[in-house]
């Protein structure tokens, strides 16, 4: 077996990394010290110059501003050049996850090939130990027996004899056996991820007290991926006699929000957030489950932009649109519904991982619709809801398909952000958060820690939302 922490990123790498961040980091603070301190200089030369006596004195100020005007201009420039830097940087570090993530895959698959030839290995070396055991004791013959004639002795003695040495030729096949199987099982592909179909309820006609418990979706993920996680499901049972949408039952926990980067960015500072167990939806709210609640209360249908409506997610809604579905949920169902936090979105849709993924740091093949995920939907329109394989939460489409609206008000970065969990509403709130990329979008958007924004009445073709609940 391989040792796998061989493949984990030596410590004086990080360190080293982490002193170029930091390095990189101060110098661009001080360039933009600098081009401040040269604009007040500008300021101030231009108010003198306003009251300068002679034309003497005027040329010379005026000589003066164009140089620090120069000044600012290199300045300028260098500052764009470090932060360029900067950014190659960040990306530098996203590669080197990739590969990190891309040699665990390929050791793990290659120790499974190894100990399912060592397996074989051993079968084979039992049976043939079987065949010599049964070569070395021929049956004993009796010349002078009854109808046997003396001359077949030494006939049968020359069969054991081939019996006994057959196992020994055997061994090149067996070797070669085995080379095949190691050879196949390293070349074998891996198999596609399987495609999960929106189950109809059939649970019931009386629920529970806890609502309509469901067969969990989630099913087994990477190796380099978080574990597989039991989920419980689960539907509230409307007035009318039919059913919510399927809710997950996610434990609590703590988790690292966010992400540092050298760049200033809406991604940090990263934080250790507490999360409280709560209900998040399987999957996105679909027109089908929209369009009761519009019927419901008098409100307009939104578009479906001749995709086709029924277990598509519902695009085209507002912030507020959202917020009254999950109120006219609440009652229906007796139950809190609502927008999930920010911060709790993040945590269901890492699902215990620490990639840019939940399935790890790298895209890979069939496991979301997005600009260039490589799906049959790829900046086309939505996929049906439940199209690709789920989290270990349970949960489809957190990455991809359509971005979702959350309950938080945008601020730039974490700075002053709570901690519990619970969803940011401080400030004039013009705009609100939105998570988790699109079908138009780049895959880059629809990494684990990456925010939108949106003024809360905006609908577009690729936003949408999923709801939480209150335990």
């Amino acid at each position: 077996m391989v040792d796998k922490t061989n493949l984990q990123p030596p410590q004086r790498d990080r360190t080293e990394t982490e002193s170029l961040r930091q390095a990189l980091g101060e110098v661009r603070r001080e360039a933009q010290q600098e081009v401040v301190r040269i604009n007040r200089q500008l300021a101030e030369r231009s108010a003198t110059e306003v009251g300068a006596a002679s034309a003497a004195e005027q040329l010379a100020l005026r000589q003066e501003l164009e140089g620090l005007q120069r000044t600012l201009g290199g300045k300028e420039q260098a500052l764009d050049a470090i932060t360029e830097e900067c950014r190659r940087l960040e990306d530098v570090l996203e590669d080197q996850h990739l590969v990190f993530d891309g040699l665990r895959k390929e050791v793990e698959r290659r120790d499974l090939s190894l100990k399912a030839a060592q397996d074989e290995v051993g079968r084979l070396r039992q049976a043939l130990l079987d065949l010599q055991a049964q070569g070395s004791e021929p049956p004993v013959l009796d010349p002078t027996s009854p109808g046997r004639p003396a001359a077949e002795a030494p006939r049968t003695r020359r069969r054991a004899i081939r019996l006994g040495l057959w196992p020994l030729l055997l061994l090149p096949v067996l070797a070669l056996l085995v080379i095949v199987v190691w050879l196949r099982a390293d070349r074998a592909p891996a198999p596609a991820a399987p495609q999960t179909v929106l189950p109809e309820y059939s649970g019931p006609e009386t629920a529970t007290a806890e609502g309509a418990l469901l067969p969990g979706y989630a099913s087994t993920p990477d190796p380099a991926a978080p574990s597989i996680v039991s989920i419980p499901t689960q539907r509230d049972r409307l007035r009318d006699g039919g059913y919510g949408p399927t809710l997950a039952r996610l434990p609590g926990g703590r988790f690292r929000m966010g992400r540092n980067l050298t760049v200033a960015s809406d991604f940090g500072p990263a934080r250790e957030v507490e999360i409280a167990p709560f209900l998040m939806g399987v999957y996105e709210v679909t027109f089908g489950e929209y369009d009761r609640f519009a019927r419901a209360t008098g409100r307009g249908l939104p578009k479906d932009f001749g995709w086709g409506r029924g277990n598509r997610p519902v695009v085209g809604v507002s912030w507020d649109d959202a917020r009254g579905y999950t109120s006219w949920l609440s009652r229906e169902t007796g139950r809190s519904y609502r927008l999930p936090s920010e911060a709790e979105w993040e945590y269901a849709a890492r699902a215990g991982g620490r990639g840019s993924y939940w399935w790890g740091f790298g895209l890979e093949e069939n496991r979301a619709v997005c600009f260039d995920c490589g799906s049959a939907w790829d900046n086309r329109s939505t996929a049906p809801v439940g199209s690709f394989e789920s989290s270990p939460f349970g949960l489809h489409d957190t990455a991809g398909n359509v971005m979702e609206w959350v309950a938080d008000c945008y601020q730039p970065g974490y700075d002053d952000a709570p901690r519990d969990g619970r969803a940011r509403t401080d400030g004039p709130c013009t705009y609100r958060v939105a998570r988790g990329g699109a079908f138009n979008k780049p895959s880059a958007s629809m990494r684990t820690y990456v925010r939108a924004r949106f003024v809360p009445g905006t609908r577009l073709d690729m936003l949408g939302f999923r709801v939480a609940r209150d335990l």
